[in-house]
């Protein structure tokens, strides 16, 4: 007898055990098995009992026994086969779930929402659904890969809806799963760098949870696409690719009770088993299926009903890798067929194989390669015409898009050649046939070129049908293809009236700047929008205006495409701005509209756009600040006056009562970044020279800003080269990066510190903003000060290390009529409470404490305490009350409420991304709200 590997699922659905089972004797030992109770009922359930024949577990350790799961229930095969390595094809999956609400529309208006990642520099990262909501990964440097759920047309503009949790590494590719029937879409598929997919499904109140976790895959999963084979919610067919040179087929049925079902497999002298326990299919081994047979067995009644998705079929591509996949269905039939592009420059199509008509999983067989393009396929997507033929569009780097035509052919006849044609007959495209085996009955297909599409100048990577239309007289496919490429343009395709040769009707796209192109786009379920997403993460949607009768850019959401490593409050509480990883500054401000009760929040400006990864920043005033990247340099900003009255247009400010905007009359209007310059240049004068005037070294301008006025936020063109900020100063003094900035409250002062490994290098320095003159060097810390925090009052100086400690600079008033800061009191290894880095600090509003947050989870506030007397280390401050302590966390972030509260509110974050709300007084911690990652 062969062994008979399988993975068989525990009733709670959150173990599985990995069995290996062999002719062999044994008691059982079910110390290494994960849930030892739970299989003992099973086989008491079966009607085995100890010291029956059984199979070995984890033969592989050499030790853990379980008795027979089936009884007397006999596996044979052909042949003996002591290899007991065999690989495993899938595994029992937790099942997650995350889908969208029906939005509710208003008259012919549709909403549509999209989940947004924070940009991605990856492929196949975002698509819109029948009810218009949009997905998109997301790539942040955090453990979670969220992805979020956006309807770009909340309140007019835009929203972010809901953020999905599950995958701990980078979300490579996300799918909405189509039915059959056009129906509204109520799941997703996506795939990521952890090695998994996931199915997400919408809840019973509107939330959306993962459903399914497909494991299986030995690398990154790249590619992800599903669809419902009939009308209605099954069965329902995932497809995965991976760097592993695999494509692995799923397939979701809904039936409980346990069964076994035995394979077929060509080339191999055993069977493949597969075991359905709760409606949970699990494969056994992983070969080519070619009969599937069900084997009875008694002794188990289980009744619950549970979904999960089995791996039927593992296409293996050799040493090659899927680029590229799309799902569709054959014409005429329910017969799924599957494209893939590889990186031989090939199309592979794989054709559901079925001999009968029961539901069992039908085998996927390979049935045409088309060639034509030159290089990698990027892009595919299927639609079905109006006369029920499919269409298949292809795009690739060769900048080619090639429409193919998949039809059903009557007697699978190839056309004949040229000299076989009658005078006067037409000259039809060559055809390709091949033949399926649907439901018992050969059915023949043939695939022909339609089109060869040649407008694009850059590399290819996204192609969308125009999706389906529904009207008073039945369903109907627009021919309009969408096409997206890194030559920084979008092409909308259709094919002429007269003639029917495709032509590039319409082209979007951007004009100047620093992008590098398109990385997909979108159409909307009406076509009357589009939506895509470039190389450095950001949104761009256009929408097409009846009364222009041109498409135009429309407002839509947007952030950093990568992690924000420091954010500040304006001092008025207008804005916010943050800096991030990705390099760029950006401003967030509400967007108050006349007669809309949303206020919703917009990124207004980008002023700063850098070559190095941002560490820090400070806000000086309102429109004054300085922010500190991996480079030695700190760097202050002031706003330009273009930004200024837009802000005031699309905040609704008043601009008489803009204090500081009134005394900014002669700043410039705006800012550029010379090529190949760090610098933003300020931009005085937009008038440009006659390039008949201009000598040959100036024939490309170094400035393309253009002011421009707005009354919504900007759109990602204009944001990315007409909201940047002069430079007006650049401190040097530090030998290392920039790590941490703080500006004191009135903006006269700012505190900056580096990197460091001793105590020279540790030392902050101090600045006046008023002469850009470093003014002290405060030396406590050993290494790197982490954060740096001016009291509310201005007195004192907080500053928290790598070395653990943390110290208090305050302000003394010298002789001379000049304040400097000294050292007032600090922590050491006996008053000290953190055991490791003290990652932030955070005064309270009345500068009487502070708090201070480290990896080990700890967080204490420390103050003046009039009946205590302080220890001679830290002269004024002492610890007040016991501190907080998270175990197996690490506190990143500190914030006090601004307000005068009894007791003080303190905000916690964590570094795995959830936050806490305390309502702290001496010796009390009381935790009001709790917001997790979700």
């Amino acid at each position: 007898m062969n062994p008979l590997t399988a993975n068989l699922g525990c009733l709670d659905h959150s173990h599985y055990l990995f069995i290996q089972l062999a002719p062999l004797s044994f008691e059982a030992e079910l110390d290494t098995v994960p849930d030892p109770l739970l299989h003992r009922k099973i086989l008491e359930a079966s009607g085995v009992k100890p010291g029956t024949s059984g199979y070995e577990v984890y033969p592989y350790l050499r030790r853990g026994r379980l008795e027979n799961y089936f009884g007397e229930t006999t596996l044979t095969t052909t042949d003996q086969d002591s290899n007991l390595n065999l690989p495993v094809i899938g595994s029992l999956v937790y099942c997650e779930s995350n889908a969208l609400d029906h939005v509710a529309t208003e008259g012919d208006n549709f909403q549509y929402q999209s989940s947004f990642a924070c940009g991605n520099r990856v492929l196949e990262n975002r698509d819109i659904n029948q009810i218009n909501l949009f997905t998109l990964k997301t790539c942040i440097l955090c453990l979670d890969a969220p992805e979020f759920l956006i309807c770009p047309q909340y309140a007019g503009s835009g929203k972010i809806l809901h953020t999905l949790c599950q995958h701990t590494a980078r979300v490579n590719s996300v799918k909405w799963i189509r039915h059959a029937d056009k129906s509204p879409e109520t799941e997703l598929v996506s795939a990521s760098s952890d090695g998994t997919a996931v199915v997400w499904s919408k809840d019973d109140v509107g939330g959306y949870l993962p459903s399914t976790v497909l494991q299986g895959h030995e690398s990154a999963v790249t590619l992800a696409d599903g669809r419902y084979v009939n009308d209605g919610q099954g069965p329902l067919i995932v497809v995965t690719a991976s760097v592993d040179s695999t494509v692995r087929i799923w397939r979701r049925t809904e039936q409980g009770g346990l069964s076994l079902f035995k394979y077929s497999v060509e080339s191999s002298q055993y069977n493949l088993y597969h075991l359905c326990l709760f409606g949970c299919k699990i494969p056994i081994l992983g070969e080519t299926v070619t009969r599937l047979e069900r084997v009875a067995l008694g002794g188990v009644a289980i009744t619950s009903e549970a979904d999960a998705m089995l791996c039927t079929q593992i296409l293996g591509l050799g040493s090659g890798i899927c680029l590229s996949l799309s799902l569709g269905l054959l014409p005429a039939s329910q017969a799924l067929l599957l494209a893939c592009g590889t990186d031989d420059f090939r199309i592979q199509l794989f054709a559901e194989n079925s001999e009968s008509e029961d539901q069992r999983p039908n085998e996927m067989v390979k049935v045409d390669c088309l060639m034509g393009h030159e290089d990698w396929v990027r892009a595919l997507d299927f639609a079905t015409d109006d006369c029920g033929d499919l269409l298949l569009a292809s795009g690739a780097q060769d900048s080619m898009v090639r429409l193919w035509r998949v039809s059903a052919s009557a007697c699978g006849v190839v056309k004949r050649r040229v000299c076989e044609l009658a005078a006067g007959e037409d000259i039809l495209p060559q055809e390709r046939m091949f033949s399926v085996m649907i439901r018992g009955e050969t059915r023949h297909f043939a695939v022909s070129l339609e089109s060869v599409l040649a407008g694009h100048e850059g590399w290819l990577y996204g192609v969308n049908w125009h999706p389906s239309v529904t009207g008073d007289d039945g369903s109907r496919q627009p021919l309009s293809l969408l096409s997206s490429s890194l030559d920084k343009t979008l092409v909308l395709w259709a094919p002429d009236e007269q003639s029917g040769v495709w032509l590039d009707a319409v082209r979007l796209g951007e004009v100047g700047g620093n992008t590098l192109g398109f990385y997909g786009a979108k159409f909307s379920p009406d076509g009357n929008s589009v939506m895509a997403h470039g190389y450095q993460g950001s949104l761009h949607r256009w929408r097409y205006s009846q009364e222009q009768g041109s498409w135009i850019p429309d407002v839509t959401v947007g952030g950093h495409f990568a992690g924000v490593v420091d954010l500040a409050w304006e001092p008025g509480g207008q804005f916010l701005m943050s800096a991030g990883s990705d390099q760029t500054t950006r401003l967030h401000a509400p967007w108050v509209r006349p007669g809309v009760s949303q206020v919703m929040w917009y990124e207004l400006a980008r002023p700063q756009v850098h070559g190095y990864d941002m560490a820090c920043l400070a806000l000086l005033s309102r429109y004054r600040f300085v922010s500190g990247a991996e480079e030695k340099v700190s760097r202050a900003f002031q706003a330009p006056n273009n930004f200024i009255s837009n802000f005031h247009g699309i905040c609704g400010l008043d601009p008489e009562g803009d204090l500081e905007a009134t005394a900014m009359q002669s700043t410039p209007h705006g800012a550029s970044v010379p090529a190949l310059g760090l610098s933003n240049k300020a931009v005085y004068e937009t008038q440009e020279v006659l390039l008949d005037n201009r000598h040959v070294k100036n024939e490309y301008p170094e400035a393309y800003f253009v002011p421009v006025e707005m009354t919504e936020p900007p759109t990602e063109e204009n944001l990315i080269q007409n909201t940047l900020w002069p430079e007006v100063q650049k401190l040097y003094g530090h030998g290392y990066e920039l790590y941490s900035l703080a500006a004191r409250p009135d903006g006269r002062l700012l505190a900056s510190a580096c990197k460091a490994t001793d105590a020279q290098h540790a030392a902050i320095l101090l600045w006046r903003t008023d002469s850009w003159q470093q003014v002290d060097r405060l030396t406590s810390h050993q290494l790197t000060v982490t954060q740096l925090s001016f009291s509310p009052d201005g007195l004192y100086l907080l500053s928290v290390s790598r070395d653990r400690r943390w110290t208090i600079f305050q302000e003394q008033q010298n002789t001379d009529g000049n304040s400097r800061y000294q050292m007032a009191c600090t922590s050491s290894k006996t008053t000290g409470v953190h055991s490791r880095i003290i990652w932030c600090c955070a005064w309270s509003h009345d500068s009487r404490y502070f708090a201070t947050g480290s990896r080990d989870g700890k967080v204490a506030v420390w103050g003046k305490e009039d009946d205590q007397a302080p220890s001679d280390q830290l002269v004024q401050f002492c610890l007040s009350g016991v501190p907080l302590q998270l175990p197996g966390q690490s506190v990143s972030a500190l914030a006090f409420a601004p307000e005068l509260t009894s007791p003080h509110v303190l905000a916690v974050g964590l570094d795995c991304g959830e936050i806490l709300l305390y309502k702290w007084s001496p010796g009390s911690w009381n935790k009001s709200l709790h917001l997790d990652s979700r």
